[in-house]
């Protein structure tokens, strides 16, 4: 575990929230294992970032905040990207109620992450992308995605799902062995060329952007790490969860502990000593 920094150098990072809707209230939600691997792991102080909807698009895209932020934290989730409000997060015909439907749609999610990953890109801030934040780059910057991987011919009989008949934290144990490419920027992260990881993922990289780089693969070939190509500082997604185990796996601190560097990296290169 990190120890405390100092808030003058303690960097903060925005967290992508996600879109929640029961009997009719909506709620913007995050799991706590992404705040407290966060803290306790990379060192950051955290902002949640709220999710938007396609009346406030207008108002939020620019996500004013974000200059005062040193990175980003595009987190995962149960539902499935839709790569038209992704790509172009403009208003839609659709109501509020079916904008969102658990595990299968969650619009305001996406027009958050394609308003975030654009500033962060601009500002040249750290990113990390975890599970769905990896879809999430790779969708943003022109690739494309299985819309199920239950439905896609793997050759190696890899499971990229969760096993719902066990408890809820044995869910996250490790599913498979992914392969780390040994001239990406994972590599000095992780210093192994193979690891295992809970990868538990619905949709999957079908076609990776031109910007982004594998980083890490499945032995049945799908991309399970990817970075942004030329990036002036870590921007990196996995398709696995570092958070739920972080205390005691290596390559999940390790990947925490690179992105906190990476921010106060970011925070002391901007010469900002204030506090939010």
């Amino acid at each position: 575990m990190i120890s405390q920094r100092a808030d003058s150098i303690r960097a903060v990072v925005g967290v992508t929230s996600n879109r929640l809707l029961v009997d009719g209230v909506h709620r913007d939600w995050l799991r706590r294992k992404y705040v407290q691997a966060l803290v306790r792991y990379a060192g950051v102080a955290c902002v949640i970032l709220p999710t938007i909807d396609a009346d406030d698009a207008d108002f939020d895209s620019d996500l004013v905040i974000m200059p005062r932020l040193d990175g980003l934290v595009l987190t995962g989730d149960e539902s499935n990207i839709d790569p038209a409000i992704l790509r172009s997060p403009a208003p839609c015909t659709l109501t509020s109620q079916q904008e969102v439907e658990v595990g299968i749609r969650d619009r305001p999610r996406d027009r958050l992450s394609a308003a975030a990953i654009e500033r962060a890109i601009a500002l040249r801030m750290p990113i990390l992308g975890i599970c769905r934040g990896l879809q999430e780059l790779n969708v943003y910057l022109g690739g494309t995605l299985h819309s199920s991987l239950s439905d896609w011919k793997r050759e190696s009989g890899e499971i990229h799902a969760e096993n719902a008949d066990l408890p809820r934290d044995r869910q996250y144990d490790v599913t498979h062995s992914v392969r780390i490419c040994s001239d990406g920027v994972l590599f000095p992260i992780a210093s192994v060329l193979e690891a295992q990881v809970n990868s538990l993922h619905n949709q999957g990289i079908a076609k990776l952007a031109a910007a982004l780089k594998p980083e890490a693969w499945s032995s049945d070939g799908l991309v399970e790490a990817a970075s942004i190509i030329k990036a002036p500082t870590l921007q990196i997604g996995v398709q696995w969860h570092p958070e739920w185990h972080v205390a005691t796996d290596p390559l999940s601190k390790h990947i925490f502990k690179a992105f906190g560097e990476a921010c106060v990296a970011h925070r002391q290169q901007n010469g900002r000593q204030d506090i939010l």
